[in-house]
């Protein structure tokens, strides 16, 4: 099945290009076996500080964070990760990549998400992602006065 995959643009220099490309998946492709694929084929831009977060969206669902300092992934599926087509809601998948230019700014996505309970940040699967970003509690403090 061909499908189409969307990137956020890094800067107002990047924002000249398209940035969707095709893809052809099978109906065993996974969603972390396309995000390896395009970090091979270097599809995410080469930033300085190398401490931003891409997360993997298939319509609403966020699914996949690669932190590319540790250039690690972190998924959110509690067992294993399934086909997408097997999917029904994924049957026919959207995929854009969103560009987290820090990764405080990812934790504070999901801390805000979740209104800060950390008992659904570790419900919906993002605990392990939240945790990796140790985020001071002094800076916990400051996020939840805005919520």
């Amino acid at each position: 099945m061909d499908i189409r995959i969307y990137r956020e643009s890094v800067c107002m220099g990047d924002d000249t290009e398209d940035h969707s490309i095709p893809y052809t998946i099978t109906s065993n492709t996974r969603f972390s076996d396309i995000f390896q694929d395009l970090i091979r084929r270097r599809y995410f831009p080469d930033i300085s500080q190398n401490d931003v977060v891409w997360t993997l969206f298939c319509g609403q669902d966020d699914l996949i964070s690669w932190k590319t300092k540790e250039d690690k992934l972190y998924s959110r599926f509690v067992t294993q990760e399934p086909a997408i087509l097997s999917v029904k809601r994924w049957a026919d998948p959207v995929i854009k990549f969103r560009y987290y230019p820090s990764s405080l700014e990812r934790a504070r996505h999901i801390f805000t998400m979740f209104n800060g309970l950390k008992f659904h940040i570790w419900h919906e699967g993002f605990w392990t992602e939240y945790e990796s970003y140790a985020v001071p509690q002094e800076v916990e403090d400051k996020w939840r006065q805005g919520l």
